[in-house]
């Protein structure tokens, strides 16, 4: 064999092997996929969804390679020949490149150029499946005459396929245009275009091609612009922008006619003043002249437009149901400090030495007492299952005991890796799994986990468990939304780990945007809710109690994999906080609202500054908010939101109470290095407003850090206000206790004193200051005793 004919072979080979490995890869890679998908019941969707996003990738990578390819092997014919110097010694040799070698050269350019402009297709599929069956809302636009579904289902599938036409466009003419000016076939000459018949034919075309995209593009764009795709919708937006892409279709088709006369007719001005005229609408339209209304401050937006505004935000973000009575109310004080918790999640998972992540407050169940409880639940670690009741002492766990809970859980928050699950150990979760049958499944398991056990003889017996992190058991599942902190809950003496998933759109009509998951949207909804049993890995995915329109498409889309609302099991819905991620959305957006509706010259502010928590006196689990406004300390109570799960469904409730003196919150809690300012909880209370919370032991850079403990509780309904070691104590105005009188104890409580004095000042509590000042100056010089 020839040097040559090796060195092809070798070639050849190591071009087979790397197609081997990528391939078995890939192929390796979707056996497990589907072998995991076929473990669930309505599995079948999320195959068809699998092979939905694989041909619509392979039609854009054999289109694209097509595309690319074809212009080239058109600016290959002509080419007449291509002349490579070599050197000899002194002597330089020009020898000419065969046409073969060119034709390969054309195939592998067109080949890797095709691979480039099909990157970035593989969620395609999302928008594919959502246009076939679009939601909708029954509200629509009335500029447009297009209802809201259209911008959440149909418009972005319009709009990828209108840029990846542009890229390919775009791309195609700039090579063509680039290797005929190369070949001398292009040029410019005195200002002017010069060009054979051959290539302005082929750019002709492609410049009509671009026009025509362009044209697509401005069909879409008041569609786009009023969904916010460029930009925020305002009056501007609105006024200039649509008129202006009406003026881009219109020049957009008479270039793309003048493209196509040029490429027939050689009129080098008529090309360049169309295409200068398409640029320039473009540039002014698009961008200079709405820039310039928005930089000038065009005005207050327009009635209609805030009309429109406000019909579509609500939708947006889940304030189309508010209910503007109060949440249900504690009848008395006494009863309110009873069942409004002292501690936050951070401070019992430090106390009990448990991950935030497993901490939950719980409502009780029938039969167990009203004292607040907090449900302590191991994440992925060995740890037991506890409750620890709060009491006026701290708090008091209880170890729970079930043949139902594992020693190590099977399935939670950041459980990464697999397992083999035998015949006789986990058998309730070997059912689970991936039943280990067939010599090429258990090869392709074993190349996509990376454990060639699984190869082993003795395993034949054995199912793989998969995806024990159940965030990501979730998110398979339902592709198309992202659920958020895993939440544990008590069913049946065995620990389940639950999450909202949330659907999302950066696209809505009229909606501005707010900030979550590190981007920016402009639909958010909880509706879906999994829920993962941590000893047998069973699984389902709810659509959520209020479900909207949109997670009701894609539910169609994943039939009997996505069961109804109305089969979530009452226990479990019991124990369910309302969507955490909804709330934040809702109070963002009502605080937006606020400023609207005061001009931009005042807003409100949230008390406290992150949700709390609480167990009202119907038993259900509310999450709640405060509003304040004012710039003095304290300010002035605007009103509360509050939302939860009841049998009812959700319910959101924003209270304004019709008071003509609104009620003043406390002044905010400060901490120091050593004390921690518990969550404030704000309710309503017998007509009034109540407000707890507690100063918490919680030192700074002391190891081994001690468990933290509450030091005082602080307490105010009506106009009155106290403080005490307990919040019975504090509802009274502070119980009279005994008081170590040493030395070190007087010094101590003065520095305290002195701590949240000083944070008293630096806040502008100037009441709370002065309070603080008698009672420093009390431990410093206190009054001597009549004898």
């Amino acid at each position: 064999m020839t040097r040559s004919g090796r060195r092809r072979l070798y070639i050849t080979g190591a071009i087979l092997l790397v197609v081997a490995l990528v391939g078995g890869r890939w192929l390796a890679v979707e056996t497990a996929e589907r072998a995991w998908d076929r473990t669930f019941a309505g599995g079948a969707s999320l195959i068809d969804a699998r092979n939905l996003a694989l041909t619509l990738h392979a039609f854009m990578l054999v289109f694209a390679i097509t595309w690319a390819t074809g212009n080239l092997l058109i600016v290959y014919r002509a080419i007449g020949s291509v002349q490579m110097p070599r050197r000899l010694g002194d002597l330089e040799i020009v020898e000419a490149v065969s046409h073969r070698v060119l034709f390969g050269g054309t195939l592998l350019l067109g080949l890797i150029l095709g691979i480039l402009f099909s990157l970035g297709t593989g969620d395609w599929w999302r928008h594919a499946a959502l246009a076939s069956a679009p939601p909708h809302f029954g509200v629509a636009d009335d500029r447009l005459r297009l209802d809201a579904g259209y911008f959440l289902g149909v418009l972005p599938w319009l709009s990828v396929l209108q840029n990846r036409a542009l890229v390919l466009a775009l791309g195609a003419l700039a090579i063509v245009v680039l290797l005929y000016g190369v070949i001398g076939s292009l040029r410019l000459r005195r200002g002017r275009i010069r060009a054979s018949n051959y290539a302005r034919a082929h750019c002709g075309v492609l410049l009509a091609v671009l026009a025509f995209v362009i044209t697509w593009g401005a069909v879409l764009d008041p569609a786009e612009v009023v969904a916010g795709m460029h930009g925020p919708t305002d009056q501007a937006a609105l006024t200039i922008r649509i008129p202006g892409a009406h003026v881009v279709t219109a020049i957009a088709i008479l270039t793309a006619l003048i493209s196509l006369v040029w490429s027939w007719r050689d009129r080098p001005n008529l090309i360049v003043a169309g295409w200068t005229a398409l640029v320039l609408t473009v540039a002014v339209g698009y961008f200079v002249i709405p820039g310039v209304v928005r930089a000038s401050g065009a005005g207050p937006e327009g009635g209609a437009f805030a009309r429109r505004r406000a019909l579509f935000e609500p939708v947006a973000f889940g304030l189309t149901n508010v209910d503007e009575r109060s949440p249900p109310a504690f009848p008395s004080g006494e009863q309110a400090i009873r069942g409004l918790p002292l501690w936050d999640a951070a401070h019992v998972a430090a106390a009990l030495n448990a991950p935030v992540t497993g901490v939950t407050l719980r409502p009780p169940a029938p039969g167990e007492g009203g004292s607040t409880t907090w449900l302590v639940a191991p994440t992925n670690t060995r740890a037991p299952l506890r409750l620890a009741v709060e009491t006026d002492t701290g708090l008091a766990p209880t170890a729970l005991h079930s043949e139902n809970l594992p020693a190590t859980p099977l399935f939670g928050p950041e459980v990464v890796g697999s397992l083999l699950a035998s015949a006789d150990s986990a058998a309730d979760a070997r059912a689970r799994g991936i039943p280990l049958l067939g010599a090429w499944r258990r090869f392709a398991i074993a190349w996509t986990i990376q454990d060639w056990s699984v190869l082993r003889a003795e395993m034949r017996d054995h199912a793989l468990l998969w995806r024990r992190d159940v965030t990501e058991r979730l998110e398979h599942l339902a592709p198309f939304a992202r659920f958020g902190a895993p939440t544990p809950v008590l069913r049946a003496g065995s620990v389940w780990w639950v999450e909202w998933g949330y659907v999302s759109s950066s696209a809505f009509p009229y909606t501005r945007p707010l900030q979550w998951d590190d981007g920016d949207v402009r639909y958010l909804r909880a509706g879906l809710l999994g829920a993962v049993s941590a000893a047998t890995g069973e699984t389902h995915v709810w659509l959520a109690p209020g479900y909207d329109s949109l997670t009701a498409a894609w539910a169609r889309r994943f039939d009997r994999l996505i069961e109804r609302p109305d089969v979530i099991p009452a226990d479990l819905r019991a124990q369910l906080p309302y969507p955490p991620d909804a709330f934040n959305a809702a109070v963002a957006q009502l605080q937006r609202t606020s400023l609207d509706s005061m001009g931009g010259a005042s807003t409100w502010s949230k008390r406290p500054r992150e949700p709390f928590q609480l167990v009202a006196p119907t038993g259900e689990l509310w999450t709640g908010m405060a509003f304040e406004q004012g710039a003095l300390v304290p300010r002035q109570f605007v009103g509360l939101c509050a939302g939860a799960v009841t049998a009812r469904g959700l319910e959101f409730h924003f209270w304004r109470p019709p008071s003509i003196d609104p009620e003043r919150l406390p002044g905010e809690l400060l901490g120091s290095t050593t004390l921690r300012p518990g969550q404030l909880r704000i309710w309503p209370t017998a007509n009034s407003l109540i407000t707890v919370q507690a100063e918490i032991v919680d030192p700074l850079g002391v190891q081994p850090a001690p468990p933290p403990r509450i030091a005082e509780v602080y307490v105010s309904l009506d106009i009155r206000s106290g403080r005490g070691p307990t919040a019975r104590a504090a509802l009274h105005g502070g119980d009279v206790i005994a008081v170590d009188t040493s030395v070190a104890a007087r010094w101590d409580r003065a520095r305290r004193l002195a701590v949240r004095a000083d944070s008293a000042l630096t806040a502008g509590d100037l009441e709370l200051f002065g309070k603080l000042w008698r009672a420093l100056m009390g431990e410093l010089a206190p009054r001597p005793r009549p004898r």
